[in-house]
């Protein structure tokens, strides 16, 4: 037999075990299996059961003629909750995207999906993949920061590595849960434009990329009508225009009718229960209510059919309907593996934001004899329920995002084990009193201070924040602390474990600044790794840093009201298009630190920039070499000008990135497509996505939102190249792409209703995971080896920030 027959034969039986099947295929199937169920029985299925009091948050009674064994569904993204530990207690979703790194982010969904299959689990509730658009707002760590292109980017990866494993991935919150205030009685009021550029973004790529098996409708109304009443979004828009063949679910006790919510296309009722509680099993708003809607023909028999056939088929799609494991949530994965995976993304997700006199990495070298480890936020983290204290050092948010850890590495006993390999004295002092972290940081050689911020979901209130945060200041008088250690110590360096940015009256009175997140079970082990220069700290910020007042929106504190009411709380997004760094680039303001911001203890070189408009896209080629003495981890970033005759838009947007590894020296070219629909703005007078056919994109290439230095003008035209590209032959056969991206006609704008307003020290490696990753990023990219020659259009040189 021939080799390349050999190589094609393993290569179908590796795609046999490792791909789903296709909707096509998985609804023949659905259609013969649902041909003889009953009306009853369809209603079990589409009708939560035991209300969150059973094993999972949600589940689907079994129906046993039929051999189906009903659904156990279960939070969330930062792992599995409610497993007592004995699963991987992951880091936050916004760490995750904070790497830029494609590879890690499907690694992170592939694990976290062997976790949930390995205990029967059908259904995932994640990825979380609302949009960052007030830095107070409470469940921002549970997203991927305040891009749509980036959030949608990170979903598709995690929905991929998810479902690789046989699970079904749930994209949330639909749609324009950005805050917590009021989540249940609240309406996003989202111009239509806005509506589909940046918060139905990241779910166009999860259904369209990452073939999402379901989507679950978030509390609040959008523009008055409830998500989960609203025909318009989830059947007019989600099913109909973007073709979504899976299941919509509802978000616990979002649902408070039945008419309007299975009538608009919800297809699944969680928990279930009318409300909380067990006095509330068996007692729905759908249940036997839906049979008799169909009796008195408010919707028809075709809706509960649909219903039942959407979620049977992506089960189908899923390859669950035959051999799936029993529910069983205390299994033990809390491998090797996935602790050296949740240490490297740790690790790689810190944002260096401040390295004065390169004060890091820790070297004794550097005449460091004595390090001062201070704050309350270096030590052991106290347990509570869903994490709903702030107690130690802070690992992850709380609410129903959070998971039961089995232990958190702190940093202190991270740092004092690592000291000892350089013959490195530590002292500590852990609370948070300035006097008593000056005393312990005046005779160190460098003083570390570990401080913290909080939030969470609506549900829990801690020290007196109600899910989003009361203002932007560290808690526990942070500053009062960095000020007095600073004033004791020049050599103080300040950690921040937080869910986005804080207030840095700080900011020139300490060397250095990393910003770690909200790490998971190894944050210890992860901050430890780029303090002391194991891992060159390669994170970047996935949203702007700035103080409060300069953003265009916030939350608010709103008095309690009654969720699914007719009054609400309204939040009118008035920005429009220009949330992020759109907006400050629109009114000038500098913020404090850029979206993509993240230094490196090596310095980048960006170069040759080319680009040419074929018929299937954009492509882009940029050179990035590493002019320091390290190696390190680049971040090339492409931002796109659209067309003058584009009106009233962003500057800039953020349409590709990449993530490359290169030793000191090496220089690497990157090439990155940017497909016909990130090319396109929603026209709303033609309810579609439109490429413009004339004028010019200007290009933009460099390592952040402020740090473009790259620019090439590129016409709109396929086959033409910018003023400093290079022109290729175009493939004439290639027409994948009209200028009109065609979603199908979409309703009358008069159908839209108008408001007015312990500690586990285990050493484990990450070697294996760091080889993996880089041989991926290899694959992606063409290695140049020195010395090169090539033509410069500009050259920046990212140096650290003095």
């Amino acid at each position: 037999m021939r080799l390349s027959t050999v190589l094609s034969t393993v290569a179908i039986l590796f795609a046999s075990k490792t791909l789903a099947m296709s909707w096509e295929e998985a609804d023949k199937k659905a259609r013969k299996w649902c041909e003889d169920l009953t009306n009853e029985e369809k209603i079990a299925i589409v009708t939560g059961r035991e209300n969150m009091t059973g094993v999972c948050v949600g589940s689907i009674d079994p129906i046993e003629r039929k051999g189906f064994k009903g659904l156990c569904l279960q939070d969330g993204p930062a792992g599995v909750r409610f497993a007592n530990g004995t699963a991987t207690s992951w880091q936050a979703a916004i760490n995750t995207a904070a790497t830029f790194d494609r590879t890690l982010l499907y690694k992170v969904g592939e694990a976290q999906g062997n976790e949930f299959y390995q205990r029967g689990i059908n259904v995932a509730l994640a990825p979380a993949m609302n949009i960052q658009r007030a830095p107070a707002a409470g469940r921002i760590w549970e997203s991927y920061g305040e891009d749509p292109f980036l959030a949608g980017q990170c979903g598709i990866e995690v929905i991929k590595g998810m479902q690789s494993k046989g699970v079904i991935a749930t994209a949330k919150h639909y749609i324009g849960n950005d805050q917590e205030n009021n989540r249940g009685a609240s309406s996003s009021n989202i111009p239509e434009q806005a509506l589909w550029e940046v918060y139905m973004e990241p779910f166009y790529r999860a259904v369209n990329d990452a073939s999402v098996d379901s989507i679950m409708a978030a509390y609040n109304a959008v523009n008055g009508t409830y998500s989960v009443q609203n025909k318009r979004l989830l059947t007019d828009y989600l099913k109909d225009k973007l073709e979504f063949q899976g299941f919509v679910m509802s978000d616990w006790w979002a649902i408070y009718d039945v008419e309007k919510s299975f009538g608009a296309g919800m297809d699944m009722n969680m928990p279930g229960g009318k409300y909380w509680g067990p006095n509330f099993i068996g007692d729905s708003f759908w249940g036997e209510h839906i049979q008799e809607c169909i009796d008195k023909d408010i919707f028809p028999q075709e809706r509960l059919d649909d219903a039942v056939l959407r979620i049977i088929r992506s089960l189908y799609k899923a390859e669950q309907m035959d051999d799936y494991p029993d529910v069983n949530l205390y299994v033990d994965t809390n491998t090797k593996e996935n602790i050296a995976l949740n240490r490297k993304v740790g690790a790689d997700s810190n944002v260096l934001l401040k390295n004065d006199d390169a004060i890091l990495p820790i070297k004794k070298t550097n005449k460091i004899k004595k390090i001062a480890v201070i704050g309350k936020d270096s030590m052991p983290t106290k347990f509570c329920s869903d994490l709903g204290c702030a107690d130690g050092t802070l690992p992850l948010g709380w609410g129903s995002g959070t998971t039961d850890f089995k232990y958190i590495v702190d940093p202190l006993s991270a740092i004092t084990k690592r000291a000892k390999k350089e013959d490195i004295e530590v002292v500590s002092y852990g609370k948070d009193d300035a006097k008593g972290g000056a005393e312990a940081a005046k005779d160190a050689d460098l003083a570390i201070v570990f401080v913290q911020a909080d939030s969470g979901e609506e549900y829990v209130t801690v020290e007196g924040n109600k899910g989003d945060r009361q203002s932007l200041d560290l808690w526990h008088d942070g500053n009062e602390l960095i000020d007095a250690v600073a004033s004791a110590n020049k050599n103080t360096i300040v950690v921040i474990h937080a869910p986005g940015p804080v207030n840095v009256p700080f900011l020139d009175k300490v060397k250095g600044i990393v910003f770690a997140g909200m790490p998971g079970q190894e944050s210890g082990n992860a901050i430890t790794d780029v303090l002391f220069g194991d891992v060159n700290p390669s994170g970047h910020l996935p949203y702007t840093w700035a103080p409060r007042e300069d953003y265009p929106t916030d939350v608010k504190y709103d008095a309690a009201l009654q969720g699914g009411g007719e009054e609400k709380t309204q939040y009118n997004y008035d920005e429009g298009l220009f949330v992020g760094y759109r907006w400050f680039d629109k009114k000038g303001i500098e913020p404090t630190f850029a979206f993509g911001y993240g230094l490196s203890y090596t310095t980048f070189e960006y170069s040759d920039l080319k680009v040419e408009m074929k018929e299937d896209g954009l492509h882009v080629s940029v050179t990035v070499t590493n002019t320091g003495s390290v190696a390190g981890a680049a971040v090339p970033m492409i931002f796109l000008s659209f067309p003058d005759i584009v009106k009233d838009y962003p500057s800039r947007l953020f349409k590709g990135f990449d993530k490359m590894m290169l030793e000191a020296g090496e220089s690497k070219i990157t090439k990155i497509f940017i497909d016909n629909h990130d090319l396109s703005y929603f026209d709303v007078e033609s309810m579609k996505f439109v490429k413009p056919e004339e004028g010019e994109y200007t290009v933009f290439a460099g390592s952040n939102a402020r740090d473009l230095p790259l620019k090439v003008n590129v016409s709109a035209n396929a086959g033409e190249t910018g003023e400093n590209g290079e022109t290729e032959e175009t493939d004439e056969n290639n027409n994948e792409s009209d200028a009109e991206e065609d979603i199908g006609d979409l309703p009358e704008n008069d159908d839209v209703k108008e408001v007015d307003e312990d500690s586990n020290d285990e050493e484990v490696t990450t070697d294996s995971v760091e080889e993996e990753a880089s041989n991926t990023e290899k694959k992606n990219t063409t290695v140049i080896k020195k010395p090169i020659k090539t033509r410069t259009i500009r050259k920046c040189i990212i140096k650290k920030k003095n």
